[in-house]
């Protein structure tokens, strides 16, 4: 039986769209002589046929097995070197023929540099996972050791802007501008506070209208007045554990009016520093063995029956571990999380290798073993 399989994280791929649909029956004849063309989303491959092109547009499609169900939407991809989706409105269906009418259609920016290989399944293991702690004490993890760190990084990273401050939170800090970054999980970032006017960004949160909804504004106006404070940016850290934990905040208040755009950079910057500072000293190795189904220069992806990597990747979507090439010593390598998604009983991961540990040699021999099993 052909299932859904359902997807628990998706990295964001760039896609340019497919132009030239008048060309479309061309292309899929090229991809069903080549690498062929395959129905989206499914633990087993599907492979599908292009079977013509009615009067209005719409796609007839041939399926070499049947999954359970179909839904209104159906996906077509193919990777010839760069990647292509096609998606469709479900129009008719009868036995293994499935009619549709294109209503988006897209294909990556990159094209995939090598190939993958998928001989290496039931020779080469994964093991040695070092993930993140998923039990972590939250008021351990704020402690000195976090403060140290964000100090570190302000005078690193905001040396250029040293009135900035961290402000970390307590029961008895309170106020409408922390109540609404912990509400809407973005920061404020107000140009000027006698119009209220904020940085023009799908990135933060503007509060006027809120602050108008709520007969706020004019005591917010003069409340800023009074502290002789022109332009402010409020921006928020949460610790990503088993759920957000908004724990402190960056603030830079200055008397003239707007502060540059290029803060919000910054505090970017530092908080995505601090993440990785503060997970990386909060990471435990787990020892087990997981399958590797196919590996590439520049990637792996493993069949994962463990839950606590499953857990550890909400956390931390980056970890590293150990291919095992049979009768090779361990290879250790950092890979950071591309997609995870559930198959029956068990997970699919497919990840990015980020680096490979030792020194060149250790890369060449990598690369080597996966000609080595073509």
């Amino acid at each position: 039986m052909i299932n859904r399989v359902k997807i628990h994280f998706d990295q964001e791929r760039d896609y340019l769209p497919l132009e030239a649909v008048r060309v479309l029956p061309e292309f899929f004849k090229q991809m069903m002589a080549g690498n062929g063309l395959y129905l989206k989303g499914y633990d087993s491959q599907v492979k599908v046929k292009f079977k013509g092109e009615r009067p209005d547009g719409a796609h007839i499609w041939e399926l070499e097995t049947m999954p359970e169900m179909i839904e209104t939407i159906f996906t077509i991809q193919a990777t010839p070197s760069f990647h292509v989706e096609l998606d469709y409105e479900l129009q008719n269906q009868k036995d293994n023929l499935l009619l549709g009418k294109v209503i988006d259609r897209r294909q990556t920016y990159t094209t995939r540099q090598d190939p993958r290989n998928e001989k290496v399944r039931g020779n080469v293991v994964a093991s040695n996972f070092l993930i993140a702690k998923t039990n972590i004490d939250f008021s351990k993890l704020t402690g000195v050791s976090s403060q140290v760190i964000l100090s570190d990084i302000q005078r690193t990273v905001l040396k250029n802007y040293p009135q900035s401050k961290v402000v970390f939170l307590s029961s008895s800090i309170h106020s409408d501008e922390i109540d609404l970054m912990k509400e809407h999980k973005k920061p404020i970032f107000i140009l000027d506070t006698e119009t209220f006017e904020s940085l023009n960004s799908d990135e933060v949160f503007d509060p006027k209208k809120t602050f108008e909804d709520e007969f706020l504004l004019d005591d917010k106006v003069l409340e800023y007045k009074k502290k002789k404070i022109g332009s402010y940016i409020y921006y928020p850290l949460f610790i990503q554990m088993k759920e957000m934990h908004f724990f402190a905040y960056l603030s830079l208040e200055t008397e003239r009016t707007r502060i540059p755009s290029e803060v919000l950079d910054l505090f970017k910057e530092v908080e995505r520093t601090f993440q990785e500072r503060i997970m990386d000293s909060n990471t435990h190795i787990l020892d087990i063995k997981q399958n590797v189904l196919n590996v590439s220069r520049g990637g792996v992806a493993l069949e994962v029956n463990d839950m606590e990597i499953i857990k550890a990747l909400k956390v931390k979507p980056t970890f590293t571990l150990d291919i095992n090439f049979k009768l090779q010593a361990p290879i250790r390598m950092a890979v950071e999380l591309r997609h995870l998604e559930e198959v029956n009983d068990f997970y699919r991961l497919g990840g990015r290798i980020t680096g490979v540990s030792g020194d060149k040699k250790a890369k060449e021999i990598y690369h080597s073993l996966i000609d080595f099993f073509n």
